[in-house]
């Protein structure tokens, strides 16, 4: 055998492995003219207990190598990467008014109480959405009532598109959302990918560049979605960042935690940029001010054409940009390119392949890479922004 615990790592067994060792102890048993055609009852028999053994020692393989940050995933990657101070960053539900028009008086149960399940109503495409606060209504008529999304995360609302009633309450007679105004869109949990790259960048916190320092300090800030630091150590303003300051760009968190993280790494003498400030009061008596500048989106059109692999497959093109607007999110300082649409459709459209592709930011010229007008605006991708061409 070969399992064993070394300083090279862990290291078992395989099934194959397992089978010849088990045969050999049979053989030993019963003689070496046993019949251990994987037909046989014996055959079957090793089958099995290699198979067991292989299942035990895959387990084993898991929870070792669970003990690296890289390789853990889930709750497992929540205890590990908690050992450095870092927590996963929740995701919150997306809120959105709903009119409701009911022909009698009645009352409406939200999540604000648990005697009775709340109201819940959908859109056409099977999105759930609970009432928030339990309404009243003294007689018949229309009330514009707040909607919670079921599903945690980022769910993109269409006007018109909620209609369904889902729990069936006498009086109640349609529910529809003739504008997405008051809309606020959830954020998705943090993947495992994206909190093994902050779980990386943190140790950047020890970092003697203010830049860096200051950066991940504010993205282990808990309620912080995205940051991003420009630096300027030029004697001259750049990209309108003054001479030898920071910019410091942020999404989330407020303004008590933001300042303090950048009072806590700024560099000695270097100043800010910002229209965004907190004051901070030092052991010394006198006050710092914190500046920096709240992140803001900027809208990424597509469009593509989508050809099927077999001549003649259709396509749902309405669908399909729902689901290339979910696969592509984007952060401040990165630019979107036509790569990351033709790798997002491999999984979306497997059947068909991409022609006239590009991107742009003004829906009129499009090519295959894009920047965003500045350090503060990070790409936003919606539906309504994506044309599917067939």
């Amino acid at each position: 055998m070969v399992n064993s615990l070394s300083p090279f790592g862990l290291t078992v067994d395989s099934i194959t492995d397992i089978i010849t060792n088990l045969t050999t102890g049979m053989q030993g048993i019963y003689g070496s003219d046993i019949n251990v055609d994987s037909n046989s009852p014996d055959g079957q028999l090793i089958n099995l207990f290699a198979q067991t053994v292989a299942d035990l020692n895959q387990l084993l393989v898991d929870v070792y190598n669970g003990f690296a940050v890289d390789s853990a995933y889930g709750s497992v990657l929540d205890q590990r990467v908690a050992l450095n101070g870092i927590a996963r960053k929740q995701g919150t539900f997306t809120t959105t008014p709903v009119t409701v028009t009911v022909n009698q008086a009645l009352t409406l149960p939200g999540l604000d109480q648990t005697t009775t399940p709340a109201f819940v109503v959908a859109d056409n495409a099977g999105n759930q959405y609970s009432l928030q606060i339990s309404h009243v209504f003294g007689s018949a008529g229309s009330a514009s009532l707040t909607f919670q999304a079921v599903a945690i995360g980022q769910v993109e609302v269409l006007a018109n598109t909620i209609t369904n009633i889902i729990t069936a309450i006498l009086g109640v007679t349609s529910v529809n959302n003739p504008s997405v105004s008051g809309t606020i869109t959830g954020v998705n949990e943090e993947t495992d990918a994206q909190l093994k790259v902050r779980h990386a960048q943190s140790f950047a916190l020890a970092s003697t560049g203010p830049a860096d320092a200051i950066s991940a300090a504010l993205l282990a800030i808990a309620d912080v979605t995205d940051a991003y630091v420009v630096e300027n150590v030029t004697n001259g303003t750049v990209n309108t960042v003054p001479a030898h300051s920071i910019w410091c760009i942020v999404a989330g968190g407020t303004a008590a935690e933001i300042a303090q993280a950048i009072y806590a790494k700024k560099g000695i003498g270097c100043d800010m940029k910002g229209g965004q400030s907190y004051v901070i009061g030092r052991p010394n008596g006198t006050s710092f001010t914190a500046k920096w500048d709240t992140a803001l989106t900027e809208t990424l059109y597509i469009e593509l054409t989508i050809n099927g692999i077999v001549p003649g497959t259709s396509f749902d093109t309405s669908a399909i940009a729902i689901a290339l607007a979910a696969a592509l999110t984007y952060k401040l300082g990165q630019s979107p390119n036509i790569g990351e649409v033709v790798t997002a459709m491999q999984t979306i459209a497997p059947n068909g392949y991409c022609t006239a592709l590009g991107v742009s930011t003004d829906n009129s010229n499009f090519f295959d890479v894009v920047s965003p007008s500045d350090a503060q605006h990070y790409f936003q991708v919606l539906a309504a922004n994506i044309t599917v061409n067939t």
